[in-house]
């Protein structure tokens, strides 16, 4: 036990021994001094191994950094301060630089390239990155202003930008509201609109947006044709109709003519003298008669075949404007999948809580979600992800009954309309699609795959929110992820 217990006892002391032995009060002798008399282990003054640990920890993948991880290493194993203190310096100036220069490849080419249509702010962007590269490190304080009063401007010019991108989208939105309610029959836009409308429900994404263009191209192109088609048969139809008109002018015609021809005889034979002018007159008469009779009966026949004509006309126009129509619902559907987008389950979200309320039948909806998708897309490619949701979109749809509806709602996420099912039922129909996916392996580069989904099932009460019950069916899809997934899982 040390024989002095309290600080200032053992302070005293110890300048008392260090005067005895006739030695200097220096940090050094006290210390020690201090820690034999209290009976306790000297601390290093300098922390070797703490700062030796550091070093080990330090960068080392290039030779830049591999020569500061040395300095460090040297200065710890040292136990010299100043050399700590000339490696620390080094390694901040090192950070300073290495952050100015990723500052400067984030102004330039990254952010400059987004300035587009703002010049001025551009060439700010690429003055302050060039500045950036070339100036030493203890002179990158000045540049800091600068790059403060850049970000604030690029701060006003997106929330700028955001308006004018905002202020568009509201108009595109008004243009296409307006030309709903001017088109009275509006079935033929009916598809490009919806398509566009639900373009910009959500932020814009230039994936989506190509996607757009090219669906809306390939649906014009077709009811382009489609329409020529139409408008051709149309002038077809109007021309028989015209034809129509002119042979029912010329029987009025020579109906005409032949009534003018009995008054005429009429007159004749009130003023006959004799037999053989009353047989001349009688003569002319019959003459006209069957000629009146002749023009009827050609007049009966060509009616009838441009009746037939006109007929046949309207069946073609009908049947074209039925492909019109077609092609327009084109839209409604999923371009890869073949299943639904979102306003096809708009649609027939709509069309089954109707009907659910109307029989008094149950509603149920099933959400699954393509397990480990992710990892396959990063392992076999995009495109065999792709081919991997036609499979199960294709075995999903071909496994349905004709009544049950199924639309892409997200990536790998697709939702499954069940009308008159009960909860157990949907449960069965999900885990049944399940053993139907594992029977039928997806091959892709001649390798067997297998696909598996895990799904949450809810019953949609008709009087709630749709989002509602789809937020159930959610989570109870991931509590079937998380339980190991392939699983199928009932919510509340």
């Amino acid at each position: 036990m040390p024989e002095f217990s309290s600080p200032s006892e053992i302070a005293r002391e110890a300048l008392r021994r260090l005067a005895a032995q006739r030695l200097a009060p220096t940090p050094d002798h006290y210390r020690r001094t201090y820690h034999q008399i209290a009976g306790s282990a000297e601390e290093d003054p300098f922390p070797g191994p703490a700062l030796r640990a550091i070093a080990k920890s330090l960068p080392r993948s290039t030779p830049e950094a591999l020569k500061l991880a040395q300095q460090f290493e040297d200065a710890a194993n040292s136990g010299s301060w100043p050399k700590m203190r000339r490696a620390i310096l080094a390694l901040a100036t090192a950070e300073r630089v290495n952050n100015a220069q990723l500052t400067a490849r984030l102004l330039h080419p990254a952010i400059s390239s987004l300035l587009a249509d703002m010049p001025e702010l551009a060439a700010e962007a690429r003055a302050l990155a060039q500045a950036l590269l070339v100036t030493q490190s203890d002179e990158l304080d000045p540049l800091a202003l600068r790059l403060d009063t850049l970000i604030r401007k690029l701060e006003w010019a997106g929330e700028d930008q955001h308006a004018v991108r905002q202020g568009l989208l509201a108009v595109l939105r008004l243009i296409l509201q307006n030309i709903s309610e001017l088109v009275l029959d509006d079935r033929w836009l009916h598809g490009q609109l919806s398509v566009l409308s639900e373009a910009f429900t959500d932020p814009l994404d230039i994936r989506v947006l190509d996607e757009v263009q090219r669906r809306l191209l390939a649906v014009i192109d077709k009811q382009s044709h489609l329409k020529r088609q139409l408008s051709d048969a149309q002038e077809r139809l109007k021309s028989m109709l015209a034809g129509f008109v002119d042979r029912l002018a010329s029987f009025g015609n020579v109906t005409g003519n032949y009534a003018k021809a009995l008054e005429s005889g009429a007159a004749r034979i009130a003023a006959a003298a004799d037999i053989a002018e009353l047989s001349e007159v009688i003569g002319d008469i019959l003459s006209e008669t069957r000629n009146a009779q002749s023009a009827a009966v050609r007049s009966t026949e060509e009616i009838a075949t441009l009746r037939a004509e006109v007929d046949k006309a309207n069946q073609h126009i009908l049947r074209l404007q039925r492909e019109l129509d077609q092609a327009s619902e084109l839209v409604r559907h999923d371009p890869l999948t073949g299943a639904l987008n979102r306003k096809g389950l708009d649609e027939a979200l709509e069309r089954e809580i109707a009907l659910a309320q109307r029989r008094g039948t149950v509603l149920c909806i099933g959400l699954l979600d393509v397990d480990n998708f992710k990892h396959l897309n990063d392992t076999y490619g995009h495109n065999t992800g792709d081919e991997a949701l036609k499979h199960l979109s294709a075995v999903v749809r071909e496994s349905l009954r004709p009544q049950d509806s199924v639309c892409r709602y997200g990536g790998e996420e697709f939702l499954i309309l069940l009308p008159d099912t009960d909860l157990d039922e949907a449960v069965a129909v999900l885990t049944r699609l399940q053993r139907e996916l594992t029977r039928r392996i997806f091959m892709t580069d001649d390798k067997h795959l297998l696909i598996t989904f895990s799904a949450g099932v809810t019953v949609l009460d008709p009087q709630e929110p749709v989002h509602l019950a789809i937020e159930r069916a959610d989570r109870a899809m991931y509590a079937a992820k998380r339980a190991g997934k392939n699983r199928v899982f009932a919510a509340g």
